[in-house]
């Protein structure tokens, strides 16, 4: 995809778009390696963070690690809702007792999900865009998806953390999970459309209708289920 460019703080930043790997690309059975800021020019910081953000929300995914675009960098990328991160060369440096209790999916392997061990809190280490050191926790669904990237860039997937039998298992519901999937982003396609169009009619000033029996307002219910 071609080049684009951001405005972020005043300034101009240029990213792209990546292309997820193949699932069985060699790539994501290898470590990656540190990102070295002082090695690398801010811009090029820069280009990766904001490609990475850019590309994990035109996927519309949660977390997504350098090594599934292709690149070995040690850095992810998460969403945290109103924004996402960036971590270049995060590690887990403390974590609870308390087990995660979600069931994990990836944009490599749309569809398949999987009930992985995960810590419920963790304390990460990882450093900004310009090299900033930062200490973060994470709970809930939110460390599950830092600990789903970080075995992404230690050259683990997450097929590989549960039984043969749980997979078979998980593998065959991948048909109906892709049929659901399609059917939700459908639904809310239809709805931002309707929320679109409401929006628009709200800028119009409503007619003036005299009400008697013959012609007073009918009250329509759209149902999305």
């Amino acid at each position: 995809m071609s080049k684009m460019v951001k405005f972020y703080n005043g300034n101009m930043i240029e990213c792209e778009i990546f292309k997820l790997v193949d699932f069985y690309d060699p790539i994501l059975r290898q470590p990656t390696i540190a990102w070295d800021h002082k090695k690398h020019d801010p811009k090029q910081s820069e280009y990766l963070a904001f490609s990475l953000a850019e590309t994990l929300k035109h996927l519309g995914g949660i977390g997504l690690s350098a090594n599934q675009v292709g690149l070995n960098h040690r850095v992810c990328v998460l969403n945290m809702g109103g924004e996402i991160w960036t971590l270049f060369n995060p590690k887990i440096v403390d974590h609870g007792l308390e087990p995660a209790t979600y069931q994990e999916g990836c944009l490599s392997y749309p569809g398949l999900y999987l009930k992985v061990p995960r810590y419920n809190h963790i304390k990460v280490k990882f450093q900004a865009v310009y090299g900033q050191d930062v200490v973060q926790d994470f709970d809930g669904l939110t460390a599950v998806c830092v600990q789903h990237e970080l075995d992404h860039l230690d050259g683990i997937v997450y097929t590989d953390k549960v039984s043969s039998m749980k997979l078979e298992q998980a593998k065959r519901k991948v048909k109906k999970n892709l049929k659901k999937m399609k059917a939700f982003v459908e639904q809310q396609r239809m709805m931002k459309a309707m929320q679109e169009t409401d929006d628009e009619f709200k800028l119009q000033p409503p007619p003036k209708v005299q009400e008697n029996s013959e012609n007073k307002s009918s009250k329509f219910v759209y149902s999305t289920g």
